[in-house]
Order: C-alpha cells, then sequence, then structure tokens
C-alpha cells in the first residue's frame, strides 16, 4: 500500500513540474531546452521522471520562486468564461499573446491587471476581470488585443 502511495505522490509533482513548465513558458512548441536546462542546474537530469524525491522537490522549489503556483484560486461563479462571449475572445486572444511569446504570464491575473492599467479603461482599481467590462470595453480591449496579435504576425 506505501509503494501505491508514493507512487501517487511521484506521479502529483510530475504532472506539477509539467504545468508549472507550461505555465511558466520554459516549454515551447518544438523547443523544450529552457526546460530541460532548468531540469539539469537543479536536479542534474535531463527528464523529469529521472528526479528523485529531493530532486522533484528542489525542482518544484525552484518553480515556484519563478511565479509558479501551485492551485489557482477558484473563481467564483461570475469569473469563468463562457463559452462564445467577449470575454471568452478576451481570454482567447491573450493566451494566442502568450503562446505567441509576448504575454509572460498568461495568467488570469496579468490578463486583469491588463485590463486595468494599459487598456485605457478608467478603473478604481488596477485590476478589472474582462467578464465585468461593459460592451464598449469589451471592444475596446479585443480590438487592442487583436491589433497587438497583429502585430506579432507581421513581425514573423
Amino acid at each position: 500500500m506505501q509503494q501505491r502511495k508514493t507512487k501517487s505522490a511521484r506521479s502529483m509533482e510530475l504532472a506539477k513540474i509539467h504545468i508549472a513548465a507550461e505555465q511558466l513558458g520554459l516549454r515551447r512548441a518544438g523547443d523544450d531546452s529552457a526546460y530541460r536546462d532548468m531540469l539539469w542546474s537543479i536536479g542534474r537530469v535531463r527528464s523529469a521522471k529521472d528526479l528523485d524525491a529531493g530532486g522533484r522537490e528542489a525542482v518544484l522549489r525552484h518553480l515556484r520562486r519563478c511565479g509558479f503556483v501551485d492551485r489557482p484560486a477558484k473563481a467564483s461563479t461570475g469569473e469563468r468564461y463562457e463559452r462564445a462571449t467577449p470575454a471568452a475572445l478576451i481570454r482567447f486572444l491573450w493566451t494566442e499573446l502568450a503562446n505567441a511569446g509576448k504575454v509572460q504570464d498568461r495568467s488570469d491575473r496579468a490578463l486583469r491587471r491588463y485590463i486595468g492599467q494599459h487598456a485605457g479603461l478608467e478603473v478604481v482599481a488596477d485590476e478589472r476581470a474582462p467578464q465585468h467590462l461593459d460592451r464598449r470595453e469589451l471592444n475596446k480591449v479585443i480590438e487592442q488585443l487583436k491589433r497587438w496579435l497583429d502585430r506579432r504576425e507581421a513581425a514573423q
């Protein structure tokens, strides 16, 4: 029974390492050299599956210091993205920018901060969720993100 529990803990830790690597942008399509280099410098392995318990903990500790959050804050029912809504489109565009390397933090919190600080909207706080924008504000943010994405595609 102890062996099963240990294997489960190992699997969970490996999953967290892979999720963190994605979240922090260490693994990109066709290029995971930054991820492999990090594994080598922290755990002296090229694959996470070769880490022992201490190595997995050291790698996770390093990834947390770099900004990885194990469990994202639970969104209230009003914070979720309904399909085919302008808020979902904003989230999609933000993810596309992150995949293109133009946004380093793909989290919802970073998106809210972007909206609050850079979208030219009058806000009370420095964060603003897409679900709480009115139609004019939604259109403004969508168009701004689309232009940013178009500039990225034109530069390639």
